[in-house]
Parts: C-alpha cells; sequence; structure tokens
C-alpha cells in the first residue's frame, strides 16, 4: 500500500485547492520529508484530510464524546467530521490517490457541501467516491457500507489498523516501556483492539454471581410455593359445585322480581304521561281563547289587501314631487350665475391677448444683445480651461521638487544611520577578539564540543541516578522478603499444606460427584412419588365427582318430567281461555257495535229477534269486559312462559351434567393408564425399596429430609473446593511474584555495579576532552564546562554564531554605504533641474490669469441683471408662454361655461315637464282613496295608518300563528285519548302488584344474596385456580432449580480460571500472548534500526526488558535506556504493531506525529540516523516536527504558512 497524492479544499484553516502530490518532484525522489509550520497552523489538517477521503472519519474526533456544537438549522455531534468544513465556504473536499493491495492505482474522495453550495444553508451529508484511476472506472459512489467493504478490500486496511500502521504515534509505546503490568495490559488492549478479553473475563465474573443469585433466588422462591393437600381439594371442589346451584336458584327468583318491578315502572311512566297529555290540551284550549283579537285583526288585514297598493303609490309619488320642485328652482339659480360669469370671461380673454403680443415684442428685441453675450461666454469657458491645466501644471512640478527632496534628505539619513552601525558592530567584534582563533575554526571545533557535552550530560545522570538506583536496591529485597512471608500466610489461613493441595481439591471434586449423583436420584423419586401421589388423588376426586354427577342428573330427570305434565297442562288451559276471548271480541266487534248500537230496548233484535239486549250497554262497560279478558290471557300466557323457563333451566342443567360426566370418562381413563405407566417406573427406581421401608405417613418427609441433607453437604463441599482454588491460584501469583522480586532484585543490584563502573569511566573521557581544549578556551570558563557544560556549550555557540554573524553584516553594511553615497549624487542633480521647471509652470499660469479677468468684464457689461446669457433668453420664453397659457385658459373658461348654459336649459325644460305629470297622476290617485274610504266608515285615519303599517310578511306570519294553534288543539285533545287508552290497557296487566315498596325491598334483597353468592363462587374459582397455579409452578420451579445449579457450577469454574470484577486476569493471560508476538516484529525492527539492543519479554507475566548484545547479551530494565534509545524502541514497537496489524501487506508510506523537540543533540542524532534506517528500507517518510536541526536535516519539507484571520497556506520546499 503506497499514499500517491493528497488534496483538500475548504477544510478548517486550509482553503485551498491544495495538492501534495508524491509521485511529482521533489516529493517522489524524497524517501524523507517534513511536515513544518507553527502550532495552530494546520499541519494535523494534512493528516486528517488522509484519513477523511479513505475512512470518511479522523482519529481526533473519535473519542471526544456525543456533545452539540450549534449550526444553521440547529446543531450537529461534535465528532461529526463535517465540522471541518471552513467557516463561510459552500463546500469541502478532501481527495487520495493510492496504490492498492492489486497494485492498481485508485482514488478515494470524500466531500460535504451546504445547500445550493451557499455558505449561508443548510448543512447537506457527505458523500464518498472510490475510482479506479487505471480503468477510470467509478466503483461506489452513494452507498457507504458498499463503499466501505470495497475500500477495505483495495487497501488492506480498515479505519483502525490504518490508524496503527500508517500513521505512528510512539507516544502511547512510550507510556507502554515504561508502565507496570496492569498499565502495560490496558495500553497493550489497546494498541492491538484486542478489548474483547477483557470483556470475557468481566462477562465469566459476572455470569457466575447473576447464576449463584439465581440459584439461591429460586431456592428461596420454591419455599413460599406449596399446592393444597388432596383432600382439601376435593372438599373446595365440592363447595364449590354447591355454591354454582345455589347461585342459579337466586338468579331465578331475582329474574321473577325484576319482571314485576319493570310493570311497576312502566304503570308510573304511563301515568305521568296522562297527566302531561291533560296539562297540553288545557294549555292549547286556552292559548286559542286568547288570540280573539289577532283572528279580528286577520279579517280588517285581508279586506284591506286589495287596495293596499293604492296607499303605497300615494307615498311613492309624494316622495318623488318635493326633490322634484326643489331640484327646478337649484337649476334656475344655476342658470342665472352661468350668464354672469359668461360676461367676465369675455373681459378676461381680451386683457391676456394684449399680455402675450407685449411678450413677443420684448423678445425680438433683445435677441441681437443676446448673442453677443453667448459668444463671450464661449471665450470666457476656453480661458477658465487653461487656466486650470496650467494650474494642474504648477502644482505638480511643486509636489516633484518637494518629494525629491525628501528622498533625498531620506538618503542622507539612512547614510547618518548606517555609519552609527558600522561603529557599533566594529566595538562588538573588538569585545569578542577572544573568539577569534575558535571562530575561524568552529564548523571543525563544534562537533568535539558536542562530545564532551554528551559525556558530561551522561556524567551528570549518572550521578542523579545513583541514589536512586542504591533506593531500588533496598527495596527490590525488601519486597523479597515480603513476598515470601506473603506465601507463607496464605498457606497458613487456609490451614493446608502447599504440598497436599492438590490431593484435598481432588478429594473433594470426588465427594461432590458422588453426592449430586446421589441427590439428583433422591431428586427424581420424590418427583415420580409425587406425580404418583397426585394421580391417585386425582383419580379418587373424579370417580367421586361422577358418582355425584349421576344422582343429581337423576334428580334433574325426575323433577323435569312433573314439570312437563304441567306445562302441558297449562298451554291446553291457555289455548281454551283464547277461543273463548275471541268469541267474545267478535262480540264487540266494530260491525257489531254499531248494530248493536241502534237496537232499542223492548224492540225485537232484526238479526235474532230477541227483545233482550244484554250487550247494549254503556262504552264504559264495554271497556271493563275487555279489560278483564286482556287480564285473563295475560295470566295463562304467563303461567305458561313461567313453566317453560323452568323447564328449559332443568334441560339445560341435565344437559351440563351430561357433559360433566361425558368428559369424566376420557380422564378416568387417562389417569388410570398415567397410573398404570408410572407404577413400574416407580418400582423399577433403586431406592424405592428403601421409601417402602419407611412408613407410609412419613414417606414424603423422608424424602425432603434426605434432599436437604444432600444439599447442605454439596454447598459446605463447593465452599471449600471454592476456597482451595483461590488459594492455589493466589499461590501460583504469589510465587510469581517472589520469583519477580528475586529477579528484580538481582537485577538492581547489578544495575547499581554498572552505574558506579560507567560514572567512572565517563569522568576520565570528559576531563581528558576539556584538555584538548584548555589552549583555546577562556581560563575561566573550564570550571563553568565542569559545572554546567550545556549551558557552556550552548553560550560558546551562540557567542561565536553572534561574531560570525557580525562580520557579515559588516562586510553587508560596507558595500551598502557606497552605493547609497552614489544614489545621493544623483538626487542632487536632478533637484536643481526640477527647480527650473517649477519657475516656467509658474509664469504660464500668471499670464492665463490676467486674460480670464478682462474677459469676465465684458461679459458682465452685457448681461447687466442677469446672471448668464441663458437665465436671460430662459426668461423672455418663459414670460411668452406664460402669456399664451393664459389666454388658452381664458378660452378653455369661456367655452365650457357657454356649453353648460345649452345643457342646463335643456335639462330644466325637462324637469318642468315631469313635474306636471307627477302632480295630474297624484290627483286621480286620491279620488279613488276617497270613494275606498266611503265605502269603510269604521277606519279612520288612525286605524288606517296602523293596518297599513303592518307588512305582508307579518300578515302572513299572523295567518300562520292562528292556523298553527287550532292544530295543536287537536294534537292535544288526540295525545289525551291515546294516553288514556294506553293506561287502562296496562292496568290490566300484574293487578296482585300492589306496594312498590315491598316490591323494591325483596328485589334489593334478592340481589345482594345474588351478588353474596356470586362472590363466593368466584372466591372459590379463586382459590381452585390459585391452587392448581401453585401446583404447576412448583413443579416447574424445581426443574428449573436442577437447571440453575447445573448452570452454577458451570459459570463458577469458568469464573475461578479466567474471570475478576475488572477484567484484568483474563487480558493478562491474553497480552500475554499478544507482548510475545509484538516484541518479536519490534525485535525485527530493531535489526534494521539499532542492532545492539534486543526486547524480551521476562520480570513479570507482562514484563518487559532490554537486552544488550554489546554486553553480553546482558539483561536490563527499560528505565536505564537513554531519551534516544527509548525514542528507538518506542520507534521499533510502533513499526512491530503496523506489522501485526497487516503482516501480509507492504506499507510504502508513514507518517511519525512525535514531539522531537524534547530530545537532547545526543537522541536527537539517533532518532535521525532511525529515520534515515526507514527511508532506506523503501519507505516513504513523512515527519511533523517544530525542530530547528531536524529542518536543517531533512531538506524536502511541507511548509505550512499562516496567512491571518484563521487562513493558511501549504507549499512544497526543497
Amino acid at each position: 500500500m503506497k499514499i500517491l497524492a493528497i488534496r483538500l479544499k475548504n477544510l478548517a484553516s486550509l482553503a485551498g485547492p491544495f495538492e501534495l502530490d508524491f509521485t511529482a518532484e521533489p516529493l517522489a525522489s524524497a524517501g524523507l520529508f517534513a511536515i513544518t509550520g507553527p502550532t495552530g497552523a494546520g499541519k494535523s489538517t494534512l493528516l486528517d484530510a488522509l484519513c477523511l477521503a479513505l475512512f470518511g472519519a479522523i482519529p481526533r474526533l473519535s473519542n471526544i464524546g456525543q456533545s452539540r456544537v450549534p449550526e444553521i438549522d440547529g446543531d450537529i455531534s461534535t465528532n461529526d467530521p463535517r465540522t471541518l468544513l471552513r467557516r463561510g465556504t459552500g463546500s469541502g473536499y478532501a481527495e487520495v490517490d493510492f496504490v492498492g493491495i492489486d497494485k492498481r492505482r485508485y482514488r478515494a474522495r470524500w466531500e460535504t457541501n451546504r445547500a445550493r453550495d451557499n455558505a449561508t444553508k443548510k448543512l447537506q451529508a457527505s458523500r464518498q467516491t472510490l475510482t479506479d484511476l487505471d480503468s477510470e472506472q467509478i466503483l461506489s459512489t452513494q452507498n457507504k457500507s458498499e463503499y466501505k467493504t470495497m475500500l477495505e478490500a483495495r487497501l488492506g486496511l480498515n479505519f483502525e489498523q490504518f490508524t496503527r500502521a500508517v500513521m505512528l504515534a510512539q507516544s502511547e509505546f512510550s507510556a507502554f516501556l515504561k508502565a507496570d503490568d496492569k498499565e502495560r495490559s490496558e495500553l497493550l488492549e489497546k494498541l492491538t483492539d484486542t478489548a474483547i478479553y477483557s470483556q470475557l473475563g468481566r462477562r465469566a465474573f459476572s455470569k457466575s454471581k447473576e447464576a449463584e443469585k439465581l440459584y439461591e433466588d429460586l431456592k428461596l422462591m420454591a419455599t413460599g410455593i406449596a399446592p393444597m393437600p388432596p383432600e382439601q381439594r376435593a372438599e373446595l371442589e365440592q363447595h364449590f359445585s354447591e355454591a354454582q346451584q345455589q347461585l342459579k336458584t337466586q338468579q331465578a327468583q331475582q329474574r321473577q322480581l325484576e319482571l314485576k318491578q319493570q310493570w311497576l315502572t312502566e304503570l308510573l311512566r304511563l301515568r305521568d304521561e296522562h297527566l302531561s297529555a291533560s296539562e297540553q290540551l288545557a294549555s292549547a284550549q286556552q292559548d286559542w281563547e286568547n288570540q280573539s283579537s289577532q283572528r279580528q285583526l286577520l279579517g280588517q288585514l285581508e279586506r284591506l289587501a286589495p287596495q293596499r297598493h293604492l296607499f303605497a303609490q300615494r307615498h311613492r309619488l309624494d316622495a318623488q314631487l318635493s326633490p322634484l320642485s326643489a331640484q327646478i328652482a337649484e337649476h334656475v339659480q344655476r342658470q342665472n350665475d352661468l350668464q354672469a360669469r359668461q360676461t367676465g370671461l369675455e373681459e378676461k380673454l381680451l386683457a391676456a391677448t394684449s399680455a402675450l403680443e407685449l411678450a413677443e415684442q420684448q423678445k425680438k428685441t433683445a435677441a441681437p444683445i443676446i448673442g453677443q453675450a453667448f459668444e463671450q461666454q464661449g471665450n470666457l469657458t476656453q480661458l477658465n480651461k487653461e487656466v486650470q491645466d496650467a494650474t494642474l501644471h504648477a502644482e505638480a512640478a511643486e509636489r516633484t521638487k518637494a518629494d525629491s527632496q525628501a528622498a533625498l534628505n531620506q538618503l542622507l539619513d539612512q547614510q547618518r544611520l548606517l555609519d552609527e552601525r558600522l561603529q557599533s558592530i566594529a566595538g562588538q567584534l573588538e569585545k569578542s577578539a577572544v573568539l577569534a582563533p575558535l571562530s575561524k575554526a568552529w564548523t571543525a571545533y563544534r562537533p568535539r564540543l558536542q562530545e564532551a557535552v554528551k559525556l558530561s550530560a551522561r556524567l551528570n545522570k549518572g550521578r542523579e541516578e545513583l541514589p536512586e538506583l542504591e533506593k531500588n536496591s533496598t527495596r527490590a529485597e525488601q519486597e523479597l522478603t515480603d513476598r515470601r512471608n506473603a506465601l507463607q500466610g496464605l498457606y497458613s489461613e487456609a490451614q493446608v499444606k502447599a504440598e497436599a493441595v492438590n490431593a484435598e481439591i481432588q478429594r473433594l471434586g470426588q465427594l461432590l460427584h458422588d453426592n449430586r449423583q446421589q441427590h439428583s436420584a433422591i431428586d427424581s423419586l420424590e418427583r415420580i412419588w409425587q406425580r404418583h401421589q397426585d394421580i391417585e388423588k386425582r383419580l379418587q376426586d373424579v370417580e367421586l365427582q361422577q358418582q355425584q354427577a349421576n344422582e343429581q342428573r337423576n334428580k334433574s330427570i325426575a323433577s323435569g318430567l312433573q314439570l312437563k305434565t304441567e306445562h302441558e297442562a297449562a298451554e291446553q288451559a291457555l289455548k281454551v281461555t283464547v277461543e273463548l276471548l275471541q268469541r267474545q271480541r267478535l262480540a264487540r266487534s266494530a260491525s257489531v257495535e254499531e248494530l248493536r248500537a241502534q237496537l232499542i230496548d223492548q224492540q225485537p233484535c232484526p238479526v235474532c229477534g230477541s227483545e233482550d239486549h244484554p250487550y247494549h250497554q254503556s262504552d264504559a262497560l264495554l271497556q271493563a269486559l275487555s279489560g278483564h279478558d286482556d287480564s285473563e290471557e295475560n295470566s295463562a300466557r304467563l303461567k305458561v312462559s313461567q313453566l317453560s323457563e323452568k323447564l328449559a333451566e332443568l334441560r339445560a342443567e341435565v344437559t351440563e351434567l351430561n357433559a360433566r360426566l361425558k368428559q369424566a370418562r376420557p380422564q378416568l381413563d387417562q389417569l388410570s393408564e398415567q397410573l398404570q405407566k408410572l407404577t413400574p417406573e416407580l418400582e423399577a427406581h433403586p431406592l424405592y425399596a428403601r421409601l417402602l421401608e419407611q412408613p407410609e405417613q412419613l414417606r414424603n418427609d423422608w424424602l425432603s429430609e434426605r434432599l436437604h441433607a444432600l444439599t447442605e453437604e454439596i454447598a459446605t463441599s463447593e465452599q471449600r473446593q471454592r476456597l482451595l482454588l483461590k488459594v492455589q491460584q493466589d499461590a501460583e501469583q504469589l510465587q510469581q511474584n517472589v520469583q519477580s522480586a528475586r529477579d528484580a532484585s538481582q537485577h538492581a543490584m547489578k544495575m547499581l555495579d554498572d552505574q558506579q563502573r560507567n560514572i567512572a569511566l565517563d569522568n576520565q573521557a570528559f576531563e581528558a576532552a576539556l584538555q584538548e581544549f584548555e589552549p583555546l578556551l577562556p581560563a575561566e570558563s573550564l570550571s563553568r564546562w565542569r559545572e554546567a557544560a550545556t549551558d557552556s556549550f550552548m553560550q560558546l555557540d551562540n557567542d561565536i554564531a553572534q561574531r560570525l554573524e557580525q562580520l557579515d553584516r559588516q562586510q553587508e553594511e560596507q558595500q551598502e554605504h557606497a552605493e547609497r553615497a552614489r544614489r545621493i549624487e544623483r538626487e542632487q542633480d536632478s533637484q536643481h533641474n526640477l527647480e527650473q521647471e517649477r519657475a516656467k509652470q509658474q509664469q504660464r499660469l500668471a499670464d492665463l490669469q490676467a486674460q480670464q479677468l478682462a474677459s469676465q468684464q465684458r461679459l458682465a457689461e452685457m448681461l447687466g441683471d442677469h446672471t448668464s446669457a441663458e437665465q436671460w433668453q430662459q426668461q423672455l420664453e418663459t414670460a411668452q408662454e406664460q402669456a399664451r397659457r393664459a389666454q388658452a385658459a381664458v378660452s378653455d373658461d369661456l367655452q365650457q361655461a357657454r356649453s353648460e348654459l345649452i345643457k342646463l336649459a335643456t335639462g330644466l325644460e325637462s324637469e318642468q315637464s315631469r313635474l306636471q305629470a307627477l302632480q295630474q297622476e297624484v290627483a286621480e290617485l286620491d279620488q279613488h282613496i276617497y270613494e275606498w274610504r266611503s265605502a269603510h266608515p269604521e277606519l279612520d285615519d288612525a286605524a288606517l295608518e296602523v293596518l297599513l303599517g303592518y307588512s305582508d310578511e307579518c300578515v302572513s306570519q299572523l295567518r300562520q300563528q292562528l292556523q298553527q294553534s287550532e292544530k295543536t288543539l287537536e294534537q292535544s285533545r288526540v295525545l289525551l285519548q291515546e294516553r288514556d287508552k294506553q293506561l287502562q290497557q296496562h292496568q290490566a296487566h300484574h293487578s296482585d302488584v300492589t306496594d312498590a315498596e315491598q316490591l323494591t325491598a325483596a328485589l334489593l334483597e334478592a340481589q345482594k344474596l345474588c351478588a353474596e353468592q356470586e362472590q363466593q363462587c368466584a372466591d372459590l374459582r379463586a382459590q381452585l385456580s390459585e391452587d392448581e397455579r401453585r401446583n404447576n409452578a412448583s413443579r416447574e420451579l424445581q426443574e428449573q432449580i436442577a437447571n440453575a445449579h447445573s448452570e452454577y457450577l458451570r459459570w463458577a469454574r469458568l469464573a475461578a480460571l479466567i474471570g475478576s470484577a475488572e477484567g484484568d486476569r483474563f487480558r493478562k493471560i491474553a497480552q500475554a500472548y499478544n507482548l510475545d508476538l509484538l516484541v518479536h516484529h519490534a525485535n525485527a525492527q530493531l535489526k534494521q534500526l539499532v542492532r545492539r539492543y534486543r526486547l524480551k519479554r521476562g520480570g513479570s507475566m507482562l514484563g518487559l526488558l532490554v537486552m544488550d548484545t554489546e554486553m553480553g547479551d546482558e539483561l536490563r530494565s527499560v528505565h536505564s535506556l537513554s531519551g534516544g534509545e527509548t525514542f528507538l524502541v518506542s520507534l521499533a514497537l510502533a513499526l512491530g504493531l503496523a506489522s501485526m496489524a497487516s503482516s501480509t501487506l507492504k506499507i510504502e508510506s508513514l507518517f511519525i506525529d512525535e514531539g522531537f523537540g524534547s530530545l537532547d543533540p545526543e537522541s536527537l542524532q539517533l532518532a535521525m540516523d532511525a529515520l534515515d534506517g526507514l527511508q532506506a528500507q523503501g519507505r516513504k517518510v513523512g515527519v511533523i516536527s517544530h525542530v530547528q536541526e531536524m529542518h536543517e536535516r531533512i531538506p524536502v519539507q511541507i511548509q505550512v504558512r499562516r496567512q491571518g484571520n484563521g487562513l493558511s497556506t501549504v507549499e512544497v520546499s526543497n
């Protein structure tokens, strides 16, 4: 995998567009390049663009939480990569060209924009595309999941692998080297992305706790669930059956009482309706009588209706006559006014004509003088322009001379300052003359002094570390003693010898196995025994229920036969009653009633000839007979209905009993079959014989006691086994700790000896180096070199650099001094020529100003009081035009007045004719009205005015109101007759109901008894359901307890091996394998970077040691490495992780983001050598750094420069 190019636009501080082409010079031939720039300029944004184009995500936004930031249309998450879009821009993108694992070239692009690319609109969703550059084919566009799959297949890395294998951060590995086992396992887990092992360890621990809690909870729950004994169950079912039978009887009695109460309620309603109808009839009769005056008024209005239009027409004519007379008088006055206005306008027209002639004469007289004034104004305009140009030329000459003089003065000032700087430099060089010998050959002396500085730094560091190494040796010895005591205390606390732990664990395992087998056997025997006992009890209950149902059915059948006989007799009686009543009603039919009404007492009947007419009575008697007939028929029908209901109830009861008997037969067969199958299984159980040896009433207790005793034995053994397993695990850990402490103690003593030996050697070498430079260095500086060599070297290096810079600056200043002297001479010659040109322009300006003044005087004499010729001519034309408009306005007004006079005369004549016609029509109407009123003298003027005040709509409403009153009166009479008939018919039924309060009390008592009986049945039913639920729950719970115990044992064994609350036990085991693999890959890198060192796992489970191949493969702590050596080892670990991330992929591009500024000169030199080694392996390496020496060592640089206002540019320099 190789990166070919990076392109970006409008990301953070980089507006762009920018392109970094690694296939073009100078980046193409540079194996190592630096990314430089000030803090915050945008160096890391380049690496962000690389990740963004490939994966649509960046590492530094992946762990910042889910907070929100404001946006134009709301807010977005802070880890959304679209927040990198530069503010004030409408779109941006990141694009990367790379070579995939199939050796083909691809282009990955990420882009986002705002709506219509407007910086003030809503932010849109980002888009990613993948293009095959060799075939110019787009492989993926919109589907991000498809894009991710295709990119990872061609790149060979996913996002996590890419950020660990291509963009390396050694800071994590520096912490990794110095960490303890716990921290190292956490860092290694993070670096290798293998957090699954910690999760598995925590999960095993938590699952063990959950399984134990579930097992204990189920055992506690089992104590609260116990079914009802069989005898109590049978008694409860018997009570429930009796309660149901009693409930049915009480419900039948309640229905009879409810029917009677319904009849009584209906009677009260009919009486209320009859009373309401009587009141309604009385109200309607009173309303009709109160409307007599309204009926009289309606008669008068109907007589007036044919003549109403005459009075309306007379009123309309009066309304037209008055306005018409007033309008005629107004028009006569208007005619007089117009005639007077016409005379005045004719006089004004004569005056306006005279004024116009005068204005035309004045314009003609002034025309020659105005022409001469125009000519003089043109000459003056030309002179003004020439004066203006001459003024500009004179001012320009003056400015040029002033500028030249200012430039000359500036050159003289600069020359004076330069003389002062030359004197200052000479003084500074004289002060540093003692450094002249070193300055002349500083490039040769400087590396040798740097070596002396490194020796001094190493010597001082060794002296500083010596007290700490002595403390470490003492501390390691004490730690070894403490860990030995802890191991011995562990065995003492457990009351077991170290060599007997394994044997005790095996003995407890065998004991637990035997007890669990015996517990399982007794548990299965108990379940089979309980099932056998339950089936026998249920079989007895079903047989008893079947016997009771047979007896009840026989009773019901006998009662049904007797009830059927009574029902048949009641139906026969009903039939006879109905036939008799039909004959009686026929005798009272409508036609018979009409004939009967014609009979006369003591006269023969025309039909039968009898003189005795028994039915020739009053209507009241007939109605009484009809009511009696209905009462007899309803009584007979009610009896038949009651017997039918009782018969239906008995039939339903018998049907239910038959169904119960039918259901009981398969239950008996099923229970008998279950008992036959279960008996051989029970007899075949190995512990059944021992159960039969127990007394029959104590067998259940014997089983429970045996189960309880075995459960306690198993729990005790498990607790002891867990304790020993924990002791065994802790002992292994403590033994490892003892060995680690022993190794650490030996290592600390060896490091102390090595440190003392190295200090002596470094001190000898440093003194020898100082002696070489004693002739060149001042005597007083040698003591400072021994105390602070680094500061002394930095001061000396700075002083010599300043002296060399001063020499270079002196030479440059002298050259500049000679060049400026020549420029001063040229400026003085130019100043003389400019003075002559200025005087010439001033003279030309004075001549033109004199000509301008003479021309202005001649023009003023021609114009007189007028400001200009144009104004004079405009004034004359304006006066002429105003006179012409005044004449035209007077002429128009005169013409308008004449037209209005003609129009007004015509209208006045028409209005006078209309007035005469209206007066004639009024006279005719008055005659007709007089004749009609003579025929109706009862209507005086006041009454007539009142009648005429009623509109047609009011008359119609009065007529409808009177008609509605008559209709309401008739309807009220009919309604009263109907309600009276309904009341009499209803009273004919249930004549035995007389006391409403007694009936209500009886009904309430019956409802109360039914409710109590229903509650009793519900309680009994709930007890039966609860017992059934408990029985089922008890069986299921026992199975759950067995399963939960088995599950708990399995998780407990797993947790004892890998489980812990924080997951560190399994994490250390798993990360030990990862650490071995990482050390293997890191050592392969160290062979190429620095051949002296190798890494090795040791000291503890996740401990790291350094093997020094130049010291006989000596093993020592990683803390003994210097800063540069630590960097090399960290870099090797980072490269090793890259190899682990993709062991089959060749990565040709690396980007290293590391703080090189914290390294000393020696470590920086080692780091640079390591980077040179990386590019020698064929990799293109990019480094982000602020260190100036690295910038000098790396010629090819990508420079990110600030431009202000949050904007930066990117340039590639060589």
